[in-house]
């Protein structure tokens, strides 16, 4: 495994020279002098509902259910008891801690604008079903750069899992916020991250563009990379996940046809359940505590049959056609 230095060079190579946390300061605080309060909690109230548009109804109602799924399959995979414990990183305005408190989840929210953070205390508070006080509204949330300083001391060690809902690939440096993160799990707690894309090569064209005109980092990651960053930030036990109407894991595979299709819907998106032990992973993905099953006898007779072709004369090896073809025939 590389450095850390070298690693986040590496993941940072391509980026333009700028002070990316400033730049998202600076691009919400244009966000906010340009529509009026009112305006901006009017949207904020339906979020994700609201990237709804007209002028792009397909695709913005693919990127919803996408959304909306992943939430869904998020509560299936993590099955918390109520009143778990969950921290929501870069909450934004609030849309997952506040479903997540809907359905009984002890949620805190931390985000590095203190405009988003304040957004999703009055979301929060305009529920009429949660009737959160004042004091509880200012508990739930709080104004966090988790790649420069740690989560208030009153929440280290709290949680049972924390979501990353699309906003790992904000932070220059992964690393740092990830390990701060940590600090703030239960020892058997877990990471869910959601990543959309699985970075085959370079930074995309139309990443680039979107991060010159607004100065806000949309830098995805290779699977390999994040492996990389998640061992350095404390974190050996990973599983990644397939989105295919639920979450299914990479190690519950059961033959080689569910084990190609798996190795396909996960080669897209970086989809991952972390955690400091592999007891923690094991207890929410049983298929890790089993020991590999023994390879069917037909697979061990193939794996038979190449050795034996690897080691026979090349004038000898038609000789081994006709077995060779017989378990071909049978693996059908």
């Amino acid at each position: 495994m590389r450095t850390r230095d070298a690693l986040l060079a590496e993941v940072n190579a391509e980026l333009p020279d700028f002070d990316w946390a400033e730049g998202a300061r600076r691009y919400l605080d244009g966000f906010f002098a340009q529509y009026s309060r009112e305006q901006i909690e009017a949207f904020v109230a339906t979020k994700p509902l609201a990237a709804i548009t007209p002028e792009d109804p397909a695709g913005s109602l693919a990127e919803v259910v996408s959304y909306l799924n992943h939430f869904a399959n998020t509560i299936h995979l993590l099955a918390l008891p109520r009143g778990a414990r969950v921290l929501d990183v870069a909450c934004g305005p609030g849309w997952v801690s506040h479903w997540l408190t809907r359905l009984g989840y002890a949620t805190t929210g931390v985000d590095i604008s203190t405009q988003f953070v304040d957004l999703a205390r009055q979301r929060l508070a305009d529920d009429p079903y949660l009737a959160l006080s004042a004091e509880q509204l200012e508990a739930m949330f709080a104004t966090v750069d988790l790649e420069r300083e740690a989560l208030p001391p009153q929440l280290e060690g709290t949680f049972d899992a924390a979501i990353l809902e699309s906003c790992l690939h904000h932070f220059v440096d992964p690393i740092a916020a990830l390990e701060n993160i940590r600090r703030g799990l239960k020892p058997d707690g877990v990471v869910l991250i959601i990543e959309s894309d699985n970075r085959q090569g370079p930074i995309r064209d139309d990443y680039m563009r979107v991060m010159l005109e607004t100065q806000t980092l949309e830098r995805p990651y290779s699977r390999g990379q994040l492996l990389e960053i998640l061992a350095h930030a404390g974190f050996p036990a990973v599983e990644f996940f397939g989105a295919v109407n639920g979450f299914f894991a990479q190690s519950g595979q059961t033959g080689y046809d569910l084990s190609a299709a798996l190795a396909r819907i996960t080669a897209d998106a970086n989809i991952c359940l972390c955690a400091t032990n592999e007891a923690a992973l094991a207890r929410i993905v049983p298929s890790r505590a089993v020991a590999p099953a023994e390879p069917p006898p037909i697979d061990a007779g193939m794996a038979l049959a190449t050795r034996l072709r690897d080691r026979t004369p090349a004038w000898a090896r038609p000789l081994l056609r006709p077995f060779g073809r017989m378990l071909l025939a049978l693996r059908r």
